[in-house]
């Protein structure tokens, strides 16, 4: 191989030649700064947001939610649950005044003229209370009831002490605190809900207390919610009905003993929730419901949807709605319109909030993408970086652009491949550090490039060194290798290195042979180069020191060693074999033994050379595609 300027001096004649890369200066927009734009801009939706937090958090969820089935249910039966809600927690919050009064001892349980002076407070705002009822510790009954015109009457009676009540009076006594009890039968047509709370009279027991709401007026709540939707609501307690729309106006139901009763599932002859229990449920991923697919008897799909609900007592209360799985969507634009005369500032706030986030996301969302793809050195898919009107924003485009640009300058230095590796590598100094590998070695030189230079113009010989230095680039990287150097019109690469590549000796012979019907297909008559390029390549398996090498101002990675020097030599004995080919290939019996188990590869042996340098002989191959005439 001829003599060759260095590389520094290959780099820089390459470097001139290239394609003028021009920096780019992005022209500056008015700009404001993101600190006074988010303080007036959040202090504007705050202002326009806090009359109606219940409508945001409702809002909020819809927008989180991006199944339309989950938030239709979601907001269905929470809104059935909420109405619940109201209406029997007054008693809860009843009870926890009464029980927090008689402790600190304002409130004397057993006086009958203060109890109705704080009941007729606690019960005007409460219409669904339908009395109290206290025990002292020697079982003595107090109740105080109000009556359909609202006035407020105590009575008081001796009670039949049995066991029943004993137990129901101590497990009060012993819950410490006010809590819900199980739905009660009424002895006026009613049903109740209980809340319960031992009374503790300035530290010592006094007896119980039980706040009793009807529970008759959650048919129509859930008839409401229901009819509202197109649908139907219920709840359920075991396997009795609490509330369903077909209890709304019909009697209670009375037992043998005259006393109300709650109805039982197949009592209330709803063929879909008559198969509640039975119907396989599914509770969706982050869902905090269940849904039930039900036909009834007509052959119609429903869709029963439910939550269970343990705040009420012991028992779980199971609330759902069910409706045809046909209207499911169409409802939904029913619930929709429903509301949107209650949140019209709401939107408007919002819609200005999304606005101005995408406004700021947009430019940072756009940098984090680009900034992907530079992490991945795809820059030649890295544009510019839009000027924005926000100061920081437009600043950081600014800066972007700038790094961007000297990265492409970069990239045009340091091998690709090798860079990749060591990103991928982190902080693992072994990737780097120089150690003995098995690789193999490739030399290309270009035939007669002195006497071919020597007819053109310098820029026309530069144009035909880049474009012929394109292709063998092209087809090392395409085939793994590591792109070491260019040496005058001459390249070195590897293969086996910076990641382990066991079949490199495979790797570099395909190389060599793309290289070679790359250059035969861009010599063929009619194809665009001119004058045509011929090319010597040479290459060697064996043991190298590869790694980190030179000062520690200024480092290479590549390979040193005797495996190097022979390959050169090999490279110079292609001369020998020029039969006018586009490429003259010869490998070492090192390689060709290696890369033998490729079926696509065909090695002539050509004989044994003494090369310069080595004390031996170097048997070397002639490289062909298997098929290929000589």
């Amino acid at each position: 191989m001829k003599d060759a300027p260095t590389p520094m001096t290959t780099a820089a004649k390459n470097t001139r030649h290239a394609k003028t890369k021009r920096v780019r200066k992005p022209k500056r927009a008015r700009s404001i700064g993101i600190t006074a734009l988010l303080s007036v801009t959040i202090a504007g939706l705050v202002l326009l947001s806090v009359s109606s937090v219940l409508v945001l958090s409702s809002q909020s969820a819809w927008q989180s939610t991006r199944e339309l089935l989950r938030a239709q249910a979601e907001l269905a039966m929470t809104l059935v649950e909420e109405e619940i809600r109201n209406h029997i927690s007054p008693a809860l919050e009843i009870s926890r005044y009464i029980h927090a009064q008689v402790a600190a001892g304002q409130i004397y349980p057993g006086n009958p003229k203060e109890l109705i002076a704080v009941f007729k407070g606690a019960l005007a705002a409460a219409p669904q209370i339908a009395g109290v009822v206290l025990w002292d510790k020697e079982y003595n009954r107090m109740e105080i009831r109000r009556s359909e015109s609202g006035r407020v009457s105590v009575s008081a009676d001796a009670e039949e002490v049995t066991p029943s009540l004993t137990e129901y009076v101590e497990g009060i006594r012993l819950s410490g605190a006010p809590l819900w009890g199980p739905p009660t039968e009424g002895d006026e047509e009613a049903n109740y809900v209980n809340a319960h709370t031992p009374l503790d009279y300035r530290g010592r027991h006094w007896g119980v207390m039980a706040t009793g709401v009807t529970i008759n007026n959650l048919s129509a709540i859930v008839k409401r919610i229901g009819d509202a939707r197109g649908m139907t609501a219920f709840i359920l307690y075991g396997d009795n009905v609490l509330a369903h729309p077909a209890l709304a106006d019909a009697p209670v139901r009375l037992g043998e003993d005259g006393f109300a009763r709650l109805l039982t599932i197949e009592e209330l002859g709803d063929p879909i929730i008559s198969q509640f229990y039975q119907a396989e449920f599914v509770t969706p991923p982050g869902a905090a419901f269940q849904y039930r697919e039900v036909d009834d008897d007509a052959g119609d799909e429903f869709l029963v949807l439910s939550r269970v609900n343990t705040e009420f007592g012991d028992t779980p209360w199971q609330i759902g709605i069910y409706g045809l799985a046909r209207d499911w969507g169409k409802q939904f634009r029913r619930l929709v319109t429903s509301v949107v005369a209650g949140v019209v500032v709401l939107l408007l706030a919002f819609g200005c909030a999304l606005w101005i986030a995408r406004k700021i996301s947009r430019p940072i969302r756009k940098l984090a993408d680009t900034a992907e793809q530079i992490g991945m050195l795809e820059l030649a898919n890295v544009g510019d970086i839009a000027p924005s009107k926000i100061k920081e924003l437009d600043e950081q485009a600014g800066a972007f652009n700038r790094m961007v640009d000297g990265l492409k300058w970069f990239e045009t230095y340091v091998p690709k491949r090798l860079v990749r590796q060591l990103i991928h590598s982190r902080d693992d100094a072994s990737s780097v550090a120089s150690n003995e590998v098995e690789l193999s070695v490739m030399f290309t030189d270009i035939i007669g490039f002195t006497a071919l230079s020597e007819t053109m113009q310098p820029g026309e010989v530069g144009d035909l060194v880049n474009a012929h230095f394109e292709i063998i680039a092209r087809c090392i990287e395409a085939h793994g290798g590591t792109l070491d150097k260019y040496i005058g019109d001459s390249v070195m690469a590897f293969w086996g290195a910076p990641e382990a590549q066991p079949d490199h000796a495979e790797r570099a012979c395909r190389a060599a042979l793309a290289i070679a019907d790359e250059l035969a297909q861009a010599s063929s008559p009619g194809a665009a180069h001119d004058p045509p390029v011929r090319i010597k390549i040479a290459i060697h398996s064996g043991t190298l020191l590869v790694g980190n090498i030179g000062a520690s101002s200024r480092m290479n990675y590549t390979v040193i060693g005797d495996t190097v020097n022979t390959c050169s030599r090999i490279e110079s004995l292609c001369a020998q074999f020029d039969n006018g080919a586009p490429a003259i290939i010869l490998v070492s019996a090192d390689t060709a033994q290696l890369a033998q188990p490729d079926p696509t590869l065909y090695f002539e042996e050509v004989g044994e050379y003494e090369v310069k340098g080595r004390s031996g002989e170097v048997r070397v191959c002639r490289l062909r595609w298997k098929g290929e005439s000589g």
